[in-house]
């Protein structure tokens, strides 16, 4: 039933192939950081769908400010594979000189932020950025991701403020997965997580209502619908900012730093109903648009491509010596100019 869509069928396969290739890509860059290939690394599992469909919906004249667990998203906007690779392996390509953290993504030429690791760090970033927009008079929105942790920190409510007084257009982005690292996003009265989708659980949303703009709760396991409700909502954002928060769940460790065994009992299990994956087959399938056989391909193409490229940059050279000083200064100081003898 494609006509229930304002999405092409090609776009819907090509969107379900990258939820596919992100979750092939997700497991074989956790199996790098266990191999010392990686120094750290953020797992994506459960967020698929959510990223999918926000990289659908960003447009050019768009400014995007993720966070560290965004890696889909740029795929899924059409940044070359290479380029998000070269940033994730620290490699002599990575324009970022191997210079940060994995899945810590600037790029500038697409009009994306530099991802910051502490939390909710970039939010006041963005507001910033919102506001040269607006002061500008240029065209487009700024959309920011952040985790439901992000909710509880003062850079969130300071930047939601700024946004609402000035009216800023902005598009606050709650990917909740219901896990601020070891801690449940609202435990319920007997200390037990219940990982129920349908159970409200606090109403993040809500918290636009104290800023003086709207928030709404949409299905991140869903990735039309995630699409339908962003791109609405980057096209309005010029008259109001809004809130999203999409409900989702963390399948896997908040990092390769995380054993969530520890405090967590309730894990949904890859393949289970809830698995964003499976979400989407059922999805597609209902529509007559993707059958067995073609899961069965995609999978087979994605986990060979990805495997290829996977081997290339675990190998790929890194940055020389010589680059440890570079881009520190517009003009560099004659201690910048002797550091660098020695190191040559």
């Amino acid at each position: 039933m494609i006509e229930e869509t304002d999405i092409s069928k090609e776009d819907l396969l090509t969107g379900y192939k990258n939820i596919v290739m992100e979750r092939f890509f997700d497991k074989k860059m956790l199996n790098a950081s266990r191999q010392g290939f990686l120094p750290f690394y953020i797992p994506l599992m459960g967020h698929e769908a959510i990223h999918i469909g926000l990289g659908m919906a960003i447009r050019n004249e768009d400014f995007f400010y993720p966070y560290y667990r965004d890696f889909g998203v740029l795929l899924q906007m059409g940044i070359p594979i290479d380029t998000i690779l070269s940033q994730v392996f620290a490699t002599e390509t990575d324009n970022e000189i191997g210079r940060d953290m994995p899945d810590h993504f600037s790029f500038k030429k697409y009009n994306i932020g530099a991802v910051i690791t502490p939390v909710a760090g970039h939010l006041t970033s963005a507001t910033g950025i919102a506001y040269a927009k607006k002061y500008r008079k240029e065209n487009g929105t700024v959309i920011t991701t952040f985790g439901d942790g992000a909710t509880s920190t003062p850079d969130f409510h300071v930047a939601m403020n700024f946004a609402g007084v000035y009216q800023l257009p902005m598009v606050f982005f709650c990917e909740n997965n219901q896990f601020a690292i070891s801690v449940p996003t609202y435990p319920t009265t007997d200390k037990k997580f219940n990982n129920t989708y349908e159970e409200t659980r606090g109403a993040i949303y809500k918290k636009a209502e104290s800023y003086g703009f709207s928030g709404i709760r949409i299905d991140g396991t869903n990735f039309i619908e995630v699409y339908r409700a962003t791109r609405k909502a980057l096209e309005n954002a010029g008259e109001d900012p809004i809130l999203i928060e999409a409900m989702t769940y963390r399948m896997g460790p908040h990092s390769t730093a995380d054993d969530p065994n520890k405090y967590r009992t309730d894990m949904v299990p890859e393949g289970s109903e809830k698995d964003p994956l499976i979400v989407s087959q059922k999805i597609l399938k209902d529509m007559k648009i993707l059958t067995d056989n073609d899961i069965k391909n995609i999978n087979d193409e994605v986990d060979e491509t990805t495997s290829k490229l996977i081997d290339k940059y675990e190998k790929a050279p890194k940055p020389s010596k010589e680059t440890m000083l570079s881009n520190l200064y517009q003009e560099d100081p004659w201690y910048i100019e002797e550091e660098r003898g020695d190191i040559q």
